[in-house]
C-alpha cells in the first residue's frame, strides 16, 4: 500500500528541500544558541525521545547543572510562552512538558513556546549558564543547538524508511547530516556486538557516532487505590506505539487493553468507559495500568478516579546507555562546560 503512495511523496520532498535550502543559504535565518541540546528525529511517531530528555536531565541534574527543557507544547491550547507549573493541566501545556515538570518538580524549569528561539531569550535572561534541552527541535530550523541527537528505533531505523506519506520520514535521510550523533533506541538488553556492528555498517554512510539505549521498565507508580498482589492488567494507552511496554508486561501478567491516538485527550466518558471496561473482568489482583504521559493527562480526572477508588497505576520509564562514557564524552567535548 506504501509504495502506492510514493508519488505522493515528490511534493512533500519539493516543500521540504526549499525549505532546508533557504535555511543552508541564510536566506531564512539560522541562530545559534549556547548551552543547548537537541533531541529530535527524522521520522514521526515514538522513537524514543521523551526517555532520551529524561536521561540528559538526570545526568545533567547529577552534574550540578541548570536545567531548562523547551518543548513546542503539543496540542496544547495555552498561547504564547508558558513557564510550567505542576498545577498546569495536560491540555492548557502539552502533555510531555507537564510529565517533565511533575517528574522533576522544581530541580528544572519547563517552557513551552512555538518560538523556541524566544524561549531560549527568556532562558538566558532568567539564568545565563543554564544548560538548556530542545525537545523535539530537528526540523526547528531557526534553533542551531550547540550538539542535535536523532533518535531512532531499533526495530524501524529510518534507514529503512521512506518520507510521508509513503513512510514516516519528515524529511530526506540525508540531512541526517544536520546531527551531530545517532542514538539507536528501543535496542534489546541483550544486543550482541554483531548486531551493533550491523546497524554501524548499514549507518557509516553518514558518518556519525553512533549509540544504543534499552528501555527501563521500572516499579509502578501508583496514583489510585493500590493492589497487593498484581496478576491481570488493563493496559490503558494513548501514544504511538505500546507494542514494547505490552510485550514487557506479557511475560508477568495477563493483559487487556484499550487503545486511543497519540496524545489523545481524554474526556470524562473516556474515563468511565475504561471504568466499565475494568469492571467486566477485574478482581481484586486486577489493576489498571497506563503509562506516564497518559497519566498526566488523566490527572484531570482525579476526582473521579479517587471516588470511585480505583486501582490506577503508570508505567515509568528510563534507558540504559550501552557504551555512556563515549556518549556523554561526546555531549562535554561539544557544549563544554559540563
Amino acid at each position: 500500500m506504501r509504495f502506492l503512495l510514493l508519488p505522493l511523496t515528490g511534493p512533500y520532498a519539493l516543500i521540504i528541500f526549499i525549505r532546508n535550502f533557504l535555511y543552508d543559504i541564510g536566506f531564512l535565518k539560522s541562530y545559534r544558541v549556547k548551552n543547548s541540546i537537541g533531541i529530535g528525529n527524522l521520522s514521526m511517531g515514538g522513537t524514543g525521545k521523551t526517555p532520551l530528555t529524561i536521561y540528559l536531565t538526570e545526568w545533567l541534574l547529577k552534574n550540578h547543572e541548570t536545567v531548562y527543557v523547551l518543548s513546542r507544547g503539543y496540542k496544547r491550547t495555552s498561547r504564547g510562552m508558558v513557564q510550567l507549573k505542576e498545577s498546569h493541566k495536560s491540555y492548557e501545556v502539552g502533555d510531555e512538558p507537564l510529565m517533565y515538570k511533575k517528574r522533576f518538580k522544581n530541580k528544572i524549569q519547563v517552557i513551552v513556546s512555538k518560538n523556541r528561539l524566544n524561549a531560549s531569550h527568556s532562558v538566558i535572561k532568567q539564568n545565563p549558564g543554564a544548560i538548556m534541552l530542545f525537545d523535539d527541535v530537528f526540523q526547528h530550523r531557526k534553533v542551531i543547538t550547540e550538539f542535535s541527537i536523532v533518535t531512532t528505533p531499533f526495530n524501524e531505523l529510518f534507514v529503512d524508511d521512506m518520507l510521508i506519506p509513503a513512510g514516516r520520514l519528515r524529511e530526506p535521510k540525508k540531512n541526517i547530516k544536520r546531527a551531530h550523533c545517532i542514538l539507536v533506541s528501543k535496542c534489546p538488553n541483550e544486543l550482541s556486538h554483531e548486531e551493533k556492528e550491523n546497524i554501524k555498517s548499514r549507518l557509516s554512510n553518514y558518518h556519525k557516532p553512533i549509540f544504543f539505549s534499552s528501555i527501563v521498565y521500572e516499579k509502578f507508580i501508583c496514583f489510585g487505590v493500590a493492589v497487593g498482589d498484581i496478576k491481570r492488567i488493563l493496559l490503558v494507552t494513548g501514544i504511538a506505539n505500546n507494542q514494547s511496554l505490552k510485550s514487557h508486561l506479557e511475560k508477568t501478567y495477563e493483559i487487556e487493553e484499550v487503545t486511543y491516538s497519540d496524545h489523545h485527550r481524554y474526556d470524562i466518558e473516556d474515563i468511565k468507559d475504561i471504568h466499565q471496561k475494568f469492571n467486566s473482568f477485574a478482581d481484586e489482583q486486577t489493576i489498571i495500568l497506563t503509562t506516564e504521559k497518559d497519566m498526566v493527562r488523566m490527572l484531570e480526572f482525579e476526582t473521579y478516579l479517587s471516588k470511585n477508588k480505583l486501582p490506577i497505576y503508570f508505567q515509568p520509564i528510563s534507558i540504559e546507555m550501552h557504551n555512556e562514557k563515549e556518549f556523554t564524552s561526546l555531549i562535554k567535548n561539544y557544549v563544554g562546560k559540563v
